[in-house]
């Protein structure tokens, strides 16, 4: 394992555990990209970093993640992991892959996949539920919620999770 993996991983324990951003958004270059099944920001760099991880963390009550098995070659390490937490008090876990483009010690590039279906609906710190609010025409993906270089509101994740949780809901998911 390379050392800005486990530099990754020792700074999502800590965002995790502490709620400390700033170690995980010093892991990335300025133009880096960040993305989920939910949001994708390219040419970011770390602020959009830190944006991407502060609404990670703050979708929820606790989060804790465990790696299955971690693979470093030529610049890009794939992570396979395990996570659990709650969300207002309902227990949830899932499972997914990361993928970390490093260039020069730094990482400028963060995808991750996993199945949005098995987190309940996020909510913010300042206690509005994510399952509140009204509806908007079309799903996350296709209505402006990949943003370019950080340039979309605070709420971005939050209100992505709020669609599709709406559309699962619908009977439908793209």
């Amino acid at each position: 394992m390379s050392q800005l993996t486990d530099q990754f991983i020792d700074a999502l324990r800590r965002l995790e555990g502490d709620r400390d951003v700033n170690a995980m958004a010093s892991l990335f270059s300025e133009d880096a990209e960040v993305a989920n099944p939910l949001i994708h920001r390219e040419n970011g760099g770390t602020r959009a970093a830190s944006e991407f991880w502060s609404q990670y963390r703050d979708a929820f009550d606790d989060i804790r993640s465990d790696f299955r098995s971690v693979r470093d070659a030529d610049g890009v390490a794939f992570l396979e992991w395990h996570s659990e937490g709650s969300i207002d008090g309902q227990s949830f876990h899932y499972d997914g892959v990361s993928v970390l483009e490093q260039a020069d010690g730094k990482i400028t590039a963060f995808r991750t996949y996993f199945d949005t279906r098995h987190i309940p609906n996020a909510h913010t710190r300042s206690g509005n539920g994510a399952g509140t609010g009204s509806k908007r025409n079309g799903n996350a993906a296709s209505n402006g919620s990949q943003g370019q270089g950080g340039e979309t509101g605070p709420d971005e994740m939050v209100e992505a999770q709020r669609e599709a949780a709406e559309q699962r809901a619908d009977g439908g998911y793209s």
